[in-house]
């Protein structure tokens, strides 16, 4: 429940709203409670009133209670006024966090918190919270009720509500076992039903759908066994608490029955205390159910707690005075495997560098990290010697262009997607940006040119006609530092060689990353920097490399035997 607040306060939220309508729900069902007591008087002869006064009590009492019902509503305004602000600042807490948080296996647990936990902790809220403290007003009410009895019927009453609670908070631990071990089944079944729909066309065209159906059928019944065991967990406590709440009313019966023989209880307050009883209980047996709901609430506002206490970086800071790139001692550990040590590395603005070596190495890894997808578990990464803590977000990407070689397209024209990089580029801009990439030929053939419309993620072009988007996407942008990621590796080698040498010449003055497997295409690279195992093993110009590395030797020789 601490998380609960937390979780409100991190949002900068004010309940003003909410505690008045949760204040009206309160008043609302104590005034009855008046009704009774005249009930209750007359029965115990304490005080009698005539039906006429009775009558006029009762309907002020609607009149009044339905006053403070429309008051009550704003329980509900209020808490989705809550519920919506923390919506907002969540979205912005992980659009804050580092692209790899969102991305991959992570993907299917940030969108489950975002749409089903959010969504529960809404409903709940927004429903549960106003009757839960309201269901608490009568019990109390009629325990003073019960007291005024009997102490002995009042004592009895508090000791099976007490033991009521007792039996849900002890059932609570295997509960938020069960609960966690379905959480986690949930995010592994979204990732694998994720994987699924990616992968499905190449298996489709192989005949191989079942090789990633079968594993997700089985997901999906693990998921159902640990959602029943939630349910039994959940619900054992509930049945048990609500059993020994509705035996009290003859345990409460027979004590006052007992007490009547003995002389110490009248008829009326034995009836009063039974009638208290029941009234006692009743709310006392919606809130046990509630308290299952609540513990789901609980669980959701501790996720979502601990998505908003991610690692964030900060989208204003100080911009740069240069745009030298230095990485100083700079190690990456993800999910307990180190991908990248002990890297040392200054690239002094507008030189052109190369990072080469076997798959797995670390090359694309470490232009990520200058990217800023990942925070480095141990050193820094600089640019103007200034880290992205400091610059911002903002800042930093607008020094940065970034070619990978997943390209990612939006549902509208050519046009729209390139105007994603620099929105104001003039129509000069656009048409120099198109022919340095390349993409001439494709908007030519078009009927409608730029104005083409193209499907979401560019599902109907080529994937050669993808990454030159992403190059004149990068082209726009006309940031000072560009980082180049197999980025025409679906080109034929003449377009290769054609779009190399137009892009060089046009970032000639800029610093230029580049991630090779064809080391004949980075030959003019001013530095080539061979990568092994997360680590800088060699470094030099081609030259110097084809005669001092014998591992750049074999490369190299490899791929001209080839």
């Amino acid at each position: 429940m601490r998380n609960i607040l937390k979780l409100l306060d991190h949002a900068d939220i004010n309940p003003k709203t909410f505690l008045v309508g949760i204040a009206g729900k309160v008043f609302s069902e104590i005034l009855p409670f008046f009704c009774w007591l005249l009930i209750f008087g007359a029965l115990t002869q304490t005080w009698l009133l005539s039906l006429e006064a009775l009558f006029a009590v009762s309907l002020i009492t609607v009149v009044v209670q339905w006053r403070l019902g429309q008051s009550a509503k704003q329980s509900f305004l209020g808490a989705y006024d809550i519920t919506h602000q923390l919506r907002k600042v969540l979205l912005h807490d992980i659009r804050s966090q580092p692209l790899s948080k969102i991305t991959g296996q992570g993907l299917g647990e940030h969108i489950k918190l975002i749409t089903r936990d959010l969504k529960a902790f809404e409903d709940i809220f927004s429903h549960l919270i106003a009757d839960l403290v309201a269901a608490l007003a009568i019990p109390l009410a009629m325990l003073c009720v019960l007291l005024f009895c009997s102490p002995y019927l009042a004592s009895l009453m508090l000791i099976v509500m007490v033991t009521a609670s007792l039996l849900l908070w002890k059932f609570e631990e295997n509960f938020s076992k069960q609960a966690q071990r379905h959480i986690d089944k949930n995010a592994s079944c979204t990732n694998k039903l994720l994987e699924y729909i990616a992968c499905l066309p190449t298996l489709k065209r192989f005949g191989r759908s079942e090789v990633l159906a079968t594993p997700l059928n089985q997901e999906l019944a693990d998921l159902r066994k640990t959602g029943l065991g939630v349910e039994w967990a959940g619900g054992i406590g509930v049945i048990l608490a609500s059993l020994l709440l509705e035996l009290s009313i003859p345990m409460v019966a027979a004590l006052g029955a007992y007490l009547m023989s003995l002389g110490n209880l009248m008829l009326g307050e034995w009836l009063v205390s039974i009638i208290a009883a029941v009234a006692c209980i009743r709310p006392f047996v919606r809130m046990t159910i509630f308290s299952t709901l609540l513990r789901y609430m609980a669980k959701s506002a501790d996720r979502l707690y601990v998505l908003s206490q991610e690692p964030q970086q900060p989208v204003h800071g100080v911009q740069p005075h240069h745009h030298d790139i230095e990485f100083k001692a700079v190690e990456l550990t993800l999910d307990g495997n180190t991908i990248l040590k002990d890297i040392n590395l200054q690239v002094p603005y507008g030189q052109h560098i190369a990072l080469i070596g076997t798959s797995g190495a670390g090359k694309t890894t470490l232009l990520d990290l200058l990217a800023a997808f990942h925070i480095p578990t141990h050193g820094a990464v600089k640019i103007g010697g200034c880290t992205v803590e400091a610059t911002g977000t903002m800042h930093w990407y607008q020094h940065i262009s970034y070619v990978t070689q997943n390209v990612q397209l939006f549902a509208g024209t050519l046009k729209e997607n390139l105007l994603i990089a620099k929105k104001d580029a003039s129509t000069e801009e656009l048409e120099t940006a198109i022919t340095t990439a390349g993409l001439g030929e494709l908007i030519a053939r078009l009927p409608q040119g730029l104005n083409t419309e193209i499907n979401e993620n560019g599902k109907d072009l080529s994937g050669g006609e993808r990454q030159r988007l992403s190059l004149a996407r990068a082209l726009l942008h006309d940031a000072p530092i560009v980082l180049l990621d197999e980025f025409t590796s679906a080109l034929d080698q003449p377009k290769q060689r054609e779009i190399l040498h137009s892009i060089t010449e046009y970032f000639a003055s800029k610093t230029m990353i580049t991630v090779a497997h064809r080391l004949d295409t980075i030959t003019d690279a001013d530095c080539i920097y061979l990568m092994n195992r997360g680590r800088i093993d060699d470094f030099g110009s081609h030259n110097q490399l084809i005669t001092t590395s014998s591992r750049y030797q074999s490369l190299w020789e490899a791929q001209h035997n080839n």
